[in-house]
């Protein structure tokens, strides 16, 4: 295998998805490569390579080939531990995330100073907001191209033309196109220079050789991931120069995207649970929502498990309305897709860019799998997704911040649900202390003691979404987030766990234990998952391996039936049912001291 060609093309697949490795033979020869290396166009078939094979060797190295790539290891969790040196990070972030958000950032560094030059009245807030729009609106475009949506290197001819006009008639046309509110005019479409366009360069870095990427493989949770620390950080203006800040809630933290498994757990704890015996008109009357939905994360895994469910569905009771791919693989029309997103997911955040990186990501993954050939009766071909993403703040409402001046209710940013209820609410709500809600939202903190009976003591922010998704709930809904355990233990909890076991909410706990989720990060986690109908008993699991939890290894985590009535407002002291014989009063005793000292 000397050609570069097959080499290079495997590798930009592999690194744009986000794989650890990728397997290349032509029946004579097997290699494994590595996929957390950019690839250069200079690359040799060598450059990435981990291990080879001859097939006259595969009798003698049949265990070592199992062990490395077999359906086994990759189901026990062993694969993982393999090729842990390799993006050795539990949250899955691959390089590619690394890698393309250092470039976007870059893209936001050059069109801030672009833009600030030829508009400079423009404020920080809205040309944070015009930069975003402008690289939305590439990368869409430079997406649907790899996927035979758009005329391939119409951009690139843009570019090389240098004309800025054509640019931003491209973008007029791509409007009436897809009509989804994406490619709306900004202030700068007029103004821009085409000499030294900043635009040209970063198109020209979205072909190869310049890119490493594939993009009809780049899919849209790697796209999430990346906004996820996008949204980290701001444009500023300091001291006549333009630089890239953290935003204040995280100017003393890394942000950490919620790792992929974390989101499919709770999902199928919920979702699954929910559709089950339910014919696809009932689910379509479902809704799901994510009250804090940063860049979509858990927005975009849900929607691609309503997908799967209904191709499941039809499966069994209609196969007509399926596409037919391969043999035994179907998928469903991108008719029922858009239909499926716009009746049943949701999203709220207070954060204007997380919004749109919500909508640009949830309209991407929609057009996955999908070409010019899907479209040829959707006028226009995407939906407008206002009426689903919504910007605004989701635990205080018009009525809560009626006290407030004009000023401040602009800063806190009421929203209102009125009689909106859901049938799921699941997320990864923000974890935030006391003091740092006293210093960073002075305005709307002094409202939280007056609407959230959890409000309790030194609490923290997620306290507060957990009562207000239960207040958001249909009466048979449930609600799924991934939280810190402490508000298991610590006495500011108090109220939190009243509410709770007195409403008997509690479904489902999955305890992390000393498992840490969050790469880099000393916060302890479970997942928490809450019913609107009262229960008379709860699935505790304690993970003992996190790596074997992820690979359904039996041998990994401990489960078992509680009563809901071994849990109240004191300290939840919960153990595996093997274990709960052994306990003394002693070591009871103990934990509950710590807890409390911990406080």
């Amino acid at each position: 295998m000397q050609n570069n060609g097959p080499a290079q093309q495997v590798r930009r697949y592999g690194f744009t998805a986000g794989l650890k490795i990728s397997v290349l033979s032509n029946f004579e020869d097997l290699s494994i490569n590595d996929m957390s290396i950019p690839v250069n166009s200079e690359d040799s078939v060598e450059k990435a390579r981990i291990r080879t094979f001859h097939y006259t060797d595969y009798a003698n190295v049949f265990p070592t080939l199992c062990r490395l790539l077999g359906r086994d290891s990759v189901y026990e969790g062993a694969f993982e531990k393999e090729w842990e040196s390799i993006n050795n990070k539990i949250d899955r972030t691959a390089p590619v995330d690394k890698y393309l958000l250092e470039q976007v950032n870059t893209w936001r560094l050059k069109l801030g100073y672009e833009i600030h030059a030829a508009l400079p009245q423009l404020d920080a807030e809205r040309l944070n907001d015009c930069v975003q729009s402008y690289i939305n609106k590439i990368l869409f475009l430079r997406v649907c191209e790899d996927r035979n949506i758009e005329e391939y290197q119409a951009l690139l001819s843009i570019a090389q033309s240098g004309s800025f006009r054509h640019l931003i008639e491209k973008f007029v046309s791509s409007d009436r196109k897809y009509n989804s509110g994406l490619f709306a005019s900004t202030a700068a479409d007029q103004i821009i220079s085409d000499k030294d366009n900043a635009f040209w360069e970063i198109i020209r870095q979205l072909y190869y050789p310049e890119s490493p990427y594939s993009f009809s493989v780049l899919s849209s949770d790697v796209l999430g991931r990346i906004y996820e620390m996008f949204l980290s950080e701001k444009l500023q203006f300091r001291d006549g120069n333009i630089a890239l800040v953290k935003k204040p809630e995280n100017v003393d933290k890394d942000v950490v995207t919620t790792p992929t498994f974390v989101i499919r757990a709770l999902l199928s704890k919920t979702v699954r649970r929910m559709c089950q015996g339910k014919s696809i008109e009932d689910i379509k009357e479902m809704s799901f929502a994510d009250i804090a939905c940063g860049s979509g994360a858990f927005l975009l895994e849900l929607f691609g498990l309503l997908c799967d469910i209904t191709v499941e569905y039809y499966l069994v009771h209609d196969r007509s309305v399926l596409i037919q791919t391969s043999v035994d693989t179907y998928r469903l029309s991108y008719q029922y897709k858009k239909e499926i997103l716009v009746s049943c997911i949701y999203g709220v955040d207070k954060d204007y860019n997380a919004v749109e990186a919500t909508k640009f990501g949830l309209l991407l993954k929609l057009l996955e799998n999908e070409d010019v050939n899907s479209f040829s009766e959707e006028h226009p071909i995407l939906p407008n997704l206002d009426n689903n993403i919504y910007w605004g703040n989701s635990l205080i409402d018009s009525d809560s911040s009626i006290d407030l001046d004009e000023q401040s209710k602009e800063k806190v940013n009421p929203f209102d649900f009125n009689e909106r209820r859901f049938n799921l609410i699941i997320g990864n709500p923000p974890y935030m202390k006391t003091e740092d809600m006293k210093n960073i939202n002075k305005k709307e903190f002094p409202i939280y003691k007056k609407l959230y009976h959890s409000a309790y003591k030194q609490y923290d922010k997620y306290f507060l979404f957990i009562e207000r998704g239960l207040s958001l709930l249909k009466d048979d809904g449930m609600l799924a987030f991934i939280v810190p355990n402490k508000f298991m233990k610590v006495d500011a909890g108090t109220n939190l766990r009243s509410m709770i076991s007195e409403g008997k909410e509690l479904t489902d706990l999955t305890s992390f234990g000393a498992n840490l989720v969050f790469s880099d990060k000393s916060t302890y986690t479970c997942l928490l998952v809450l019913s609107k109908t009262p229960q008379d008993s709860f699935l505790y699991t304690e993970v003992k391996d996190l790596g074997g939890w992820i690979a359904n290894n039996p041998t990994a985590f401990s489960s078992g039936i509680k009563d809901s009535t071994t849990i109240g407002e004191d300290v939840w002291i919960l153990y595996p049912n093997s274990l709960e014989s052994g306990v003394t009063g002693y070591f009871l005793w103990v934990e509950v001291a710590l807890s409390q000292y911990s406080e």
